[in-house]
């Protein structure tokens, strides 16, 4: 399968969209059967702009699928300063399988992505927040079905 980074709601096409949401709901249904889908896989989750629901949300979910999900918050970081976002994308493609990044502005996202050889994720920028523009779908497709 190709590399594909999430940058904006539109990186993904009608189809896929849809497919996402079957699984989202299948796992929801069935959890069970995802126990171990994410066993030994990292999520390295990058906080400039910090989020209650969305850093417990993809923590649990990389727990409760067998991985494991690392909350790093950039108040301390050289990130932006001493490390390019270029860069950063660069070296965590060497340490962890996927990125979600929660941060100030649409130019950073691009940067972590330019060089990254795992997914990066955007869970928000001053663009586009497509973790949200999901979620909300499969709020809406739940009411749909059951109503």
């Amino acid at each position: 399968m190709a590399l594909r980074h999430i940058t904006k709601i539109s990186d993904l096409n009608r189809q896929e969209i849809s497919s996402l949401m079957a699984m989202a709901m299948d796992m929801k249904a069935n959890p069970a059967n995802y126990h171990d889908a994410l066993k030994r896989k990292t999520l390295l989750m990058l906080f400039e702009k910090p989020s209650l629901r969305t850093r417990v949300s993809l923590e649990t979910g990389m727990t409760q699928m067998g991985g494991h999900g690392i909350a790093y918050m950039t108040g301390d970081s050289p990130i932006g300063q001493k490390e390019t976002y270029e860069d950063t994308g660069a070296v965590l493609s060497r340490m962890v399988d996927a990125v979600t990044a929660r941060v100030k502005s649409r130019s950073q996202i691009l940067g972590l992505s330019a060089n990254s050889t795992i997914p990066v994720v955007n869970a928000l920028d001053d663009y586009a927040h497509p973790m949200q523009m999901l979620a909300d779908i499969q709020v809406a497709a739940s009411l749909l079905l059951s109503g």
